[in-house]
């Protein structure tokens, strides 16, 4: 297999995902190739493994696609990057060890088929092939929201149900403290000296920033920092809660992350950054990141109504009362606490995913920009788009306007 991108797979490698996927398959020949050249992030490298393979020892050829997930080979600080924060693995231990098993708990799957994974790779299903596609950077309509919402209450309730038929009166089991690195929390780190310490602290020099664009109360770039850093504040809420049901939570529903097919139905992509919060977490960043202001003003009480309603559905497969799980009064108690963690985080995030593929590419290109963005100065790329990028400044603001609209109106201890 020659190229540059033939060291990532062997052809034993190749076998092995054949022998998940028809174990009647012998390998003929395979290929890899990348996907396009846009940046879809900065976690992953992405291609599609093609390989061709025979039945039975006939001679027809038969064909089919898998995607490989891989660590970036291009961009060596990129890479130490992904590695100290430890996602890669984590990712690959949340299918190996859970994800797969979840996805045939509910009716419909909301995750693609895992085949087969090893330190630096991870291959699963090409849900392109099942024609899903990634929104690419458009907002979610109506119907992709509902069926977004529809994805996260099959990924929650399979979590619970998972929890439940395992559980006794005695002793309730919880999947944090039986799969700890997979839901260790890998979005913030307030360890000095980290990567993702780092990251959460140019981050938030962004929305200090940026917090002038909306307010000419000062002492809010001072809250925003404080909220972000502070005991009682978003550290608080990244945590499993001791007052609601916790569930796995995804934390990383940026658009990208989400594929839809013709009929608006969802999968959900990228479990690196999963942890065990409130499923209400979820929810609200997604709706915060995904949707317009306007949209989300005028139905946010009905959105969370629907997913409590798939949430219950979804139970209910497997005679679960949700009331004795999440009642409705504690879902909307719930709601109401994460709002503004959840436009914190959500306002972390937009430094991030609502940029242009312009600047994404620029800051991948070599590694002292990756370095200046990830964890020295972010602001320096964000800020100057957000004065000059129309399209860019208006989709933050809608994260931003009820995010510095809150921070002004609380008291932050």
């Amino acid at each position: 297999m020659p190229g540059e991108v033939g060291v990532l797979l062997s052809p034993q490698d190749c076998e092995n995902i054949l022998s998940k996927f028809d174990e009647n398959a012998t390998l003929a020949k395979y290929e890899i190739n990348r996907i396009s050249g846009k940046v879809f992030g900065f976690l992953a490298a992405h291609y599609y493994v093609t390989i061709e393979y025979t039945r039975n020892g006939q001679n027809v050829v038969y064909s089919h696609r898998f995607f490989l997930k891989t660590m970036p080979t291009a961009n060596e600080t990129q890479r130490a990057y992904i590695e100290s924060m430890g996602i890669f693995k984590k990712e690959i231990l949340n299918y190996k060890n859970f994800l797969s098993e979840f996805s045939q708990l509910t009716k419909v799957p909301f995750v693609a088929k895992y085949y087969f994974s090893k330190s630096d790779c991870l291959v699963i299903e090409d849900l392109s092939s099942l024609n899903y596609q990634v929104c690419n950077m458009e907002y979610l309509g109506h119907r992709k929201c509902v069926g977004a919402l529809n994805a996260l209450a099959r990924l929650h309730a399979s979590s619970i149900i998972f929890e439940e038929a395992r559980s006794t009166k005695e002793q309730p089991y919880r999947l944090n403290e039986h799969f700890h690195e997979e839901l260790t929390e890998a979005t913030f780190s307030f360890q000095e000296g980290h990567v993702r310490n780092k990251w959460c602290k140019t981050s938030t020099r962004c929305l200090e920033q940026l917090s002038r664009y909306f307010t000419n109360n000062e002492e809010v770039a001072r809250k925003i920092k404080q909220y972000v850093f502070s005991e009682n504040g978003l550290k608080k809420y990244i945590r499993p809660s001791r007052t609601y049901r916790n569930t796995v939570c995804h934390d990383d529903l940026w658009c990208n992350n989400m594929m839809f097919n013709e009929r608006d139905e969802c999968m959900l992509l990228d479990f690196q950054l999963s942890r065990y919060t409130p499923p209400v977490f979820d929810v609200l960043l997604l709706l915060h990141l995904g949707t317009t202001a306007s949209y989300l003003n005028k139905n946010i009480e009905y959105l969370l109504d629907l997913y409590y309603n798939f949430l219950t559905n979804e139970l209910s497969r497997y005679d679960l009362k949700i009331e004795e799980i999440i009642s409705k009064d504690d879902f909307s108690a719930s709601a109401e606490e994460y709002t503004l963690p959840a436009l914190v985080e959500a306002g972390l995030y937009g430094t991030n995913v609502y940029l242009p593929e312009s600047v994404s590419s620029i800051v991948v290109s070599c590694p002292e920009n990756f370095l200046e963005f990830a964890m020295k100065d972010r602001p320096s790329f964000v800020v100057k788009e957000f004065e000059r990028n129309q399209e860019y400044r208006e989709r933050f603001s809608t994260v931003l306007k009820p995010l510095f609209h809150i921070i002004e109106e609380i008291e932050i201890n």
